[in-house]
């Protein structure tokens, strides 16, 4: 069921009471959403609890879901959201978006890969949090600057200097440990 149907025509099919049309949005997006809240909160039993409140909190506010957007943006803008309140709660400001990306993919990562690792992830953490957000999207997520935009509710220049920022300050965060430097692991 609605598996060659667009995401607007399952929002609208949803809209109508078909909850077979919202399961069909849940296994489109939700290994995306879950991937997304993982890298922002890096604790499983939290996650799996925040991606089941983001489509709970989709599901409930869909009739005010505004067709002319895309249904994923949106989406992720409730699992910003979700998380951002987690923080909050937890009085915790921490990310680690990278933790089973590029440098877990081995099989058995190298100790060098997994010192960079942890030492990326410490320098991600010290960007400011709407940085940090902006990086993630266009750098893991691989979103587009328009989708950034729409997801976090923030104009295109917006993200443009957000993400310019960001990387601005891994660059000098990082410069110790780029290739051709003086290694310094104080």
């Amino acid at each position: 069921m609605g598996q060659g149907l667009s995401d607007l025509d399952l929002v609208r099919k949803t809209k109508s009471g078909d909850t077979e049309a919202f399961d069909e949005l849940m296994r489109r997006y939700g290994a995306r959403i879950f991937r997304v809240i993982y890298g922002m909160v890096h604790n499983y039993s939290d996650c799996e609890d925040l991606t089941q409140e983001t489509f709970v909190q989709a599901y409930e506010g869909i009739k005010r879901f505004k067709e002319q957007y895309k249904f994923y943006t949106w989406l992720y803008r409730i699992a910003i959201n979700r998380c951002i309140n987690y923080w909050k709660r937890q009085k915790l400001i921490q990310f680690t978006p990278i933790a089973n990306r590029e440098f877990s993919s081995a099989p058995n990562p190298s100790p060098a890969a997994q010192d960079l690792r942890r030492i990326v992830e410490q320098k991600l953490n010290q960007l400011p949090l709407e940085q940090k957000l902006v990086f993630i999207l266009r750098t893991f997520e691989e979103m587009s600057y328009q989708e950034i935009a729409e997801t976090l509710g923030i104009s295109l220049g917006t993200v443009m200097s957000r993400l310019s920022r960001a990387r601005e300050k891994l660059r000098e965060l990082l410069k110790d440990y780029l290739p051709g430097k003086k290694r310094n692991y104080v």
